[in-house]
């Protein structure tokens, strides 16, 4: 019978595990996490540009650190999200009605016989659901493609990029 003392091979281990867990620190974890996150940001572009008529979308799509969700160098939180603001601005405020389709109301333009005047919105869009139908608008992700497509993608983005840092900090 052989016998095989493995607590060496135990101890060699948690040593190593620990002194890579020691390497890792914040700025680390930072640009692990922002490499992945990047990935998603242009695919995601990529995508959005099938389906452009002007741009926006494509402009606005942003990797944004969750500051609330991020705990120094245990966890770092990314998310990769289009930038909306106000009707009127610079911003795409309409984006996840592309990204999930909504439903189409043509303009008001129905004018009351008695008043003279618009009639309100809500029964602008009776009188367009009697007259036009419920037709919706389809829906063209490009979000939701860019993660499933890329995910393995950036797991190896962030594992080749963790590699490359742990070695650089290791010859410091």
């Amino acid at each position: 019978m052989i016998e095989f003392d493995t607590s060496a091979l135990l101890r060699a281990v948690t040593d190593t595990v620990n002194e890579v867990r020691d390497s890792i620190d914040e700025p680390t974890l930072r640009a692990v996490g922002f490499v992945g996150a990047d990935l998603f940001r242009e695919q995601a572009k990529t995508n959005a540009l099938s389906h452009a008529k002007t741009y926006t979308i494509h402009r606005n799509i942003i990797v944004k650190r969750v500051e609330e969700q991020s705990d120094g160098a245990n966890r770092q939180v990314y998310l990769v999200t289009v930038r909306k603001g106000d009707y009127g601005g610079g911003d795409a405020y309409y984006w996840s009605w592309v990204e999930h389709g909504h439903k189409f109301v043509p303009r008001n333009t129905k004018v009351s016989k008695r008043t003279g005047k618009k009639i309100n919105w809500a029964a602008h869009r009776r009188a367009a659901e009697l007259e036009y139908g419920t037709a919706t608008v389809p829906a063209y992700p490009f979000m939701r493609p860019a993660y499933e497509s890329r995910k393995a993608d950036a797991v190896d983005a962030m594992t080749a990029e963790l590699k490359q840092l742990l070695e650089r900090n290791a010859t410091r």
